[in-house]
């Protein structure tokens, strides 16, 4: 008897060492985000405010995400989604916490996803690493978001910063159906997409540039990814496609170091806006006060995207 009863001991004590020794592993890896486990599909009527990591199988590869759900988040109204894609070199969380967009969401009421790209870039060509098919991983993540949150389809929209821009002005011309609106930031259209855009209608293109970006430079040329068009030529671009005007009908100068070209009333209600940035280089503005301040690069993109729900 006496030696069953310390058997029995010694399994309890054991597995209490293991559920603290597990949770303390969760913990640790989560890095403050909640965890999307594939093992009970996420209900849209459970879901939590703030952000959480999740992951979906797209082509027999492991894809993951961090989801950020504003406070206001509810299952019986859909809200709009931005998705959010990173620079070379770095993870969606990184954006998130630098953009500045979840504060943003929480204000004025959507949904922002930051996915990852493999080996932490995204392909911008057909034939860069062509196993990796990150246009059709993007329409499988809308998909998998529409299923686990109440998303708008008329408002899903598309934003990214250096790599992740020039993957965005690809999707401009591969995903236009799904996806409302654009904004590029220090990104150009690469020059490969020029004559083989394929957008199924007039797309509205935001364009954040800095004029002393030497990672990306103004006046274009080869980068790794390829021939890339200068800043005025990827403009001009979507001004013809969409049909716009010549000349901005809208030119506001925010301050000595930021000026905004407005092309509205293209065809189909589209917009090509160009946002300025004098004298900086490459980086996502943030905003700040004095006489070094920039605009907010999320609040301008958000005000945009606002503009144009899909058709």
């Amino acid at each position: 008897m006496i030696r069953f009863q310390t058997t029995l001991t010694q399994w309890v004590l054991l597995l209490m060492l293991i559920g603290i020794s597990t949770g303390c592993r969760n913990q640790a890896t989560a890095e403050g985000f909640q965890s999307l486990t594939p093992v009970s599909k996420p209900s849209r009527s459970t879901a939590r405010p703030g952000n959480e990591v999740g992951s979906l199988t797209h082509k027999g590869q492991p894809r993951t995400y961090v989801l950020h759900t504003p406070k206001s988040y509810r299952s019986d109204r859909p809200l709009p989604i931005v998705i959010a894609f990173h620079g070379y070199g770095s993870q969606g969380k990184d954006l998130a916490a630098s953009s500045g967009l979840n504060d943003l969401a929480d204000q004025q009421g959507f949904l922002v996803v930051y996915p990852d790209g493999l080996d932490r870039r995204w392909n911008l060509t057909q034939s860069l690493f062509s196993q990796v098919d990150d246009v059709g991983f993007v329409s499988a993540l809308i998909d998998h978001l529409t299923q686990i949150r109440a998303v708008d389809s008329r408002r899903i929209y598309a934003m990214g910063v250096s790599n992740g821009g020039f993957l965005v002005q690809r999707l401009a011309c591969e995903s236009s159906s799904r996806i409302a609106a654009f904004a590029s930031v220090v990104a150009t259209l690469p020059a490969s997409l020029q004559t083989n855009c394929k957008a199924s209608r007039p797309v509205s293109m935001l364009m954040m540039n800095g004029t002393d970006d030497r990672k990306v430079p103004w006046q274009g040329g080869r980068l790794s990814y390829g021939e890339i068009l200068s800043v005025p030529a990827s403009i001009e671009f979507w001004q013809q496609r969409n049909q716009c005007k010549t000349k901005a009908v809208v030119k506001q100068a925010v301050n000595d170091r930021v000026d905004i070209d407005r092309y509205p009333n293209c065809q189909a209600g589209s917009e090509v806006e160009l946002v300025t940035l004098k004298g900086v280089g490459h980086l996502f503005p943030r905003g700040g006060s004095g006489p070094n301040s920039l605009i907010n690069g999320s609040e301008e993109i958000w005000t945009f995207f606002q503009r144009h729900p899909l058709k």
